[in-house]
């Protein structure tokens, strides 16, 4: 009987533990935050990582810097004007809301040249 106590109260105290955990995690925003030095580069790995999976991109960052948020995007070869524009507008507005406070910059190259520039 007693055995069966202990374990029925830690069970419920790991659940609490649990929870609290879960609570504290709950709502937060993946944003990154700009680092006091404005010359620091401070990378969101989320959106990286997303719009490395984008069709058509070969490789691309998203970071902060200095109160921007900033999309560069570098696009293979075969990708449209039209869909280069439609996948830096999507960035565009993305960090528009996961950054309401900072200037939004969001570039596309391809071939070595800027094919899209978002400032908003």
């Amino acid at each position: 009987m007693r055995r069966a106590l202990k374990k029925l109260v830690l069970f419920f105290v790991t659940a609490a533990m649990l929870a609290s955990l879960a609570g504290c995690s709950f709502g937060k925003s993946s944003q990154v935050q700009p680092n006091k030095d404005p010359k620091k580069v401070v990378q969101d790995a989320k959106l990286t990582q997303s719009l490395k999976k984008e069709k058509g991109v070969s490789n691309g960052q998203v970071y902060v810097q200095n109160k921007t948020a900033v999309a560069a995007i570098v696009l293979k070869k075969d990708v449209s004007k039209k869909d280069a524009e439609a996948l830096a507008n999507k960035y565009a507005d993305d960090l528009k809301k996961y950054y309401k406070d900072l200037k939004i910059n969001v570039q596309a190259v391809q071939n070595n040249k800027n094919v899209v520039n978002i400032s908003k």
